[in-house]
């Protein structure tokens, strides 16, 4: 793939306002100094937890300092230049690469995470090809989803739409704040259905008794639609080439230690999901153990599920463009530090 910057002319720096709430690096780290990585420290970007925990980041070559933020600190971070790499969701991603910030997906880091979970006493209208939005109790069906133009509700879009063959207007899509709002609208009753990633999904069944059912994965209708992706600023992977290629061959290795340890990696997921009163880590393993878990650093496998979200994205309002994957990767990186490995 073609890095984006063959297909952008160059802009305008982005201004260097201070951000709230997120501890801000130091200067941007050019051709000398350390590398400035900011991560999300959530199940779709796990590796970073991995390459935390195994200490990792201290024995590469290159010093790399390392901040944990959130999604929207670290699309800052990265937009003012100062972070060189952020491990992020997909649509935060989507909205780096449409902004004056010069940055491109290097690597995956997970993807078909979603799961379409429905209560039982409508999840048997799923078992036919298209519908299943039917009224229920004289009310519009409702989903939950995640924020409007998250991938919760790109899926949740996608699937109604092209996939059930219905109207969106016959369904009412809840928006939810995140993973604990949607597992709490489940048992409280106040939807109908979710789409919701790993954990959740495992957390209600090992926990509860609640009367609920998976009805659908997005591997079934969007397959390698992404979840976690690293960005890199443009400007930092040309001029320090080497370091990039090496966090991508470290990315790798905790993929294949998720893979080969997932007692140790259920043990480091339940720890910053909240701990065992959050999730335990018999029940992290037994997401590790799903279906809907899917740890990759390979880019080529989500790059045609990544067009899609970017279609919706800029359907609704988040990115100014539609960009193609050719405009968002640049796999060249991978393919050099990994390749057939």
């Amino acid at each position: 793939m073609m890095n984006r910057r063959a297909f952008l002319g160059s802009v305008g720096v982005a201004s260097t306002t201070a951000l709230s709430g997120c501890t801000v690096f130091g200067q941007n780290s050019g051709a000398t100094g350390p590398v400035q990585l900011a991560y999300d420290a959530a199940p779709p970007h796990f590796q970073a937890v991995v390459m935390d925990r195994e200490g990792w980041f201290e024995a590469m070559d290159a010093d790399f300092e390392t901040e944990e933020a959130n999604c929207n600190s670290i699309v800052q971070l990265l937009t003012t230049g100062k972070a060189d790499i952020g491990m992020i969701g997909v649509v935060p991603a989507l909205v780096v690469a449409d902004s004056d910030a010069e940055a491109s997906v290097v690597s995956a880091s997970s993807k078909n995470g979603f799961v379409v979970l429905t209560a039982e006493s409508v999840a048997d209208r799923f078992e036919a090809d298209s519908g299943g939005f039917d009224a229920v109790d004289g009310r519009r069906f409702t989903l939950g989803t995640y924020p409007k133009g998250s991938v919760s509700d790109i899926t949740a879009r996608y699937w109604i739409s092209n996939e059930r063959e219905a109207s969106l207007e016959d369904v009412d899509l809840v928006h939810l704040g995140g993973p604990g709002a949607a597992r709490q609208a489940l048992l409280a009753g106040e939807v109908d259905g979710a789409v919701i990633p790993e954990p959740t999904p495992t957390l209600i069944e090992e926990r509860t008794d609640a009367p609920y059912q998976r009805v659908a994965r997005v591997e079934q209708f969007i397959p390698g639609e992404p979840a976690g992706v690293t960005v890199v600023r443009d400007s930092f992977a040309e001029k320090r080439p080497d370091a990039l290629e090496a966090f991508i061959d470290r990315h790798a290795s905790a993929t294949q230690f998720i893979h080969d340890n997932p007692d140790q990696a259920a043990t480091y997921m339940s720890d910053v999901y909240g701990g065992e009163s959050a999730l335990d880590a018999s029940t992290a393993r037994a997401a590790l153990d799903s279906p809907a878990t899917q740890y990759t650093t390979d880019p080529h496998e989500i790059t045609s599920g990544a067009e899609v979200l970017a279609e919706y994205a800029h359907r609704l309002g988040k990115t100014d463009s539609r960009l193609t994957a050719d405009e968002l990767f640049d796999t060249s990186y991978y393919d050099r530090a990994v390749g057939d490995q």
